[in-house]
């Protein structure tokens, strides 16, 4: 480990009994968590009860962040740049992710992912769509298992390939570094008193409970003889298993436990069961406000540039979810309180983590630090969200069409279309096959499957989207038909309530998102998406629609409106293909798309360099030559060409966007030097 020192950050669960002893029941080394949710408490408390926080002299949280923070940038190695620190969090999923946001933000460090990080030249390197920035420090937020695939857990996608040969050749600093785990290990406890004063000639200050390890013999048949009074654990992390608490089980329970012990006798621990004291909890309950709870405490430290270690003035101090709970969990139901350590003297008020003086040179513009992950979700956010629009809008012009059993030969084309996406194969009667797509779960390429996909990438910006914008995308899923059979009427409310959602979106992201090269490409996406739908819809109404009216393609591109406004008279060709085509004040126009697409590209290319302007040229240049009199009809081989020019050109251009910015061939697509 850079300069030597291999345990950064370090916690402890500790308890107090009845009687006032406070005993450790858990060191936590693997990756402490639990101060970012001290952080919050703090931060929450001292604003509700602010003139109680200062005239009680609380100490300040600030310093104790403040020596984490400098102490992993002194650490860290150096070269190719200033440091470089990020939290790596196994993502949105992981349920302390809210704490990872947290601390990377208070810290001034990025949140990252595992997938936005890579290992070149044996250093890790984070993918941004400006190119690779050197990492310096990691800060660790998920077990060890799961940090490289190449040498830990093959299966795991949370980590990075080669970290682990980084981290042996001290190319980065890793807080903890994998293998820290080791001494949160249940069996290392018993020997702690005597290892204290073998190593360090003291005695430990603060006693740990009293624990068997039953992987020695003597040690497991006393625990036997007494297990109404003792609670079984595992002996390490690999075998881990809830607690089994001895005075809760029957005869024949223990029987069966004993003799999994006598299999495994290493894989246990037992330890002595401690009454934890209880603190008053503020209840909603109607009838008793406050009741008591069982409480534990966890403290932390962090090491300092110097090497030695400071202690957070408090902690996180967590409630048992239930008055008879043993357990004190927050993934049980429990809660937390913050905890105050007292001053005899008014703190410094003045520190803070936050820079109370920025310059100009301390300006960031909105274009900084957007990494290829959150690039790629901002652009797939857009193209999901119109496709979603799209079927939503085809769906529903299909039904429409079953519904007033139209007779001018619609439903050919909107069939065809419908098939095209894979919405329709003929395997039952039509009419049910388009509500199973517009309103079941099963249907892989329906709308509700697309919705998932929608929400499953505006989950993984959760922390990029307001309040506002995360509820108008959680809300889409909500209320879909519940019957396997819904009835045409169920089917067209739901698309109608739909439609509305995703215009809602719409709106967010155009009112609410600022015009940095994240938005860029969210609106790159969308155009992109509604240029191959746009195009694929006139093809189909080239090909398959020659013979019936073009309502329902006015329809689909919800331009009926304008053309009314336009056209005192029945949609035609000429009209029609002008207004979806070649109209460049229309947002549903192919012309209106393929330019949005090159101006927002061109604003990329100011900054990071050609990115496939010129893919779409050609189409553009086909459409562009013909004469509007003569070809802007059904027959037309050029304008099917270009139409089709212009259609593969947004496969052309996606692929381009995802190895430019979002995969880096350059970065993935190579490894100098072997894994050892």
């Amino acid at each position: 480990a850079p300069g030597g020192h291999f345990l950064h950050l370090y916690a402890a669960d500790l308890a107090r009994s009845p009687d006032g002893q406070w005993w450790v029941l858990a060191d936590r080394t693997q990756a402490p968590s639990g101060a970012g949710y001290a952080l919050e408490n703090r931060l929450i408390v001292s604003q509700i009860f602010p003139d109680l926080f200062r005239n009680m002299h609380v100490r300040h949280l600030a310093q104790y962040f403040a020596t984490l923070r400098d102490a992993l940038i002194h650490h860290a190695p150096r070269g190719d740049g200033p440091p470089l620190a990020v939290v790596l969090t196994p993502g949105p999923w992981n349920e302390t992710y809210f704490e990872h946001a947290l601390l990377a933000r208070y810290l001034g460090f990025r949140l990252v992912e595992g997938s936005d990080l890579s290992v070149s030249e044996n250093k890790v390197w984070l993918k941004t769509i400006e190119g690779r920035l050197r990492v310096h420090t990691i800060m660790r937020r998920q077990d060890d298992s799961f940090c490289d695939p190449l040498e830990l857990r093959v299966d795991s996608t949370l980590g990075v390939a080669g970290l682990m040969q980084c981290a042996r050749d001290g190319t980065v600093l890793i807080a903890n570094p994998p293998g820290a785990g080791i001494a949160e290990a249940g069996a290392l406890m018993g020997y702690l008193p005597k290892l204290c004063e073998v190593l360090l000639g003291e005695t430990l200050l603060l006693p740990s409970i009293a624990t068997w390890w039953c992987g020695e013999e003597a040690a497991m048949h006393d625990t036997f003889s007494r297990y109404q009074d003792l609670v079984f654990k595992a002996a390490d992390n690999t075998h881990a298993f809830d607690p089994i608490f001895g005075n809760a089980l029957s005869p024949e329970e223990f029987a069966q436990l004993r003799i999994k012990i006598e299999t495994h006798p290493e894989r246990y621990i037992a330890q002595e069961l401690v009454h934890m004291s209880q603190a008053p909890v503020l209840t909603t309950s109607s009838s008793d406000k406050f009741r008591a709870r069982g409480i534990g405490l966890r403290v932390h430290a962090a090491m300092s540039m110097g090497g030695n270690y400071t202690v957070m003035p408090g902690g996180l101090t967590r409630v048992a979810g239930q008055a008879d709970s043993l357990v004190i969990s927050m993934q049980r139901g429990g809660s937390s309180k913050d905890t105050w350590v007292l001053d005899d003297a008014p703190p410094d008020s003045r520190f803070t983590l936050l820079r109370s003086t920025l310059t100009e040179s301390d300006l960031v513009s909105g274009n900084a630090g957007i990494t290829s992950r959150v690039a790629e979700n901002e652009y797939w956010f857009g193209r999901n969200s119109e496709r979603c629009e799209s079927i939503a809008r085809l769906l529903r012009c299909a039904l429409t069409a079953i519904l007033q059993e139209s007779e001018d030969g619609t439903t050919n084309p909107v069939f065809a279309m419908a098939r095209s996406w894979s919405l329709v194969n003929g395997s039952e009667p039509i009419e049910h096959e388009l509500l199973a797509a517009a309103c079941l779960e099963n249907s892989p390429s329906g709308l509700i499957s697309n919705l998932r996909n929608l929400s499953h990438v505006g989950f993984q910006l959760r922390d990029r989207l307001s309040m506002d914008h995360w509820r108008a995308v959680s809300q889409l899923l909500q209320n879909p038909p519940s019957t396997q059979r819904p009835t045409l009427s169920q089917g067209l409310a739901w698309l109608d309530s739909t439609i509305i959602g995703m215009t809602t979106l719409s709106g967010f992201a155009l009112d609410s998102m600022n015009r940095d090269n994240g938005f860029r490409f969210l609106s790159i996406g969308r155009r992109l998406e509604r240029l191959s739908f746009l195009t694929r819809a006139i093809n189909v109404a080239m090909l398959e629609g020659r013979d019936a009216g073009l309502t329902w393609l006015l329809e689909l591109c919800d331009s009926v409106i304008t053309y009314r406004s336009r056209y005192m008279a029945q949609p035609e060709w000429l009209p029609v293909m002008d207004l979806l085509i070649r109209d460049r004040a229309n947002p549903h126009a192919v012309m209106f798309q393929v330019l949005g697409v090159r101006d927002y590209l061109r604003r990329i290319a100011e900054r990071l360099g050609p990115c496939g302007e010129e893919l779409l040229d050609p189409g553009l240049q086909l459409l562009q030559a013909l004469d509007v009199n003569t070809e802007f009809h059904p027959d037309s081989v050029r304008l099917l060409e270009a139409i089709n020019q212009l259609h593969a050109a947004c496969e052309l251009l996606n692929d381009r966007l995802t190895n430019r910015f979002f995969y880096h061939p350059d970065i993935c697509g190579k490894w100098s030097g072997a894994w050892r």
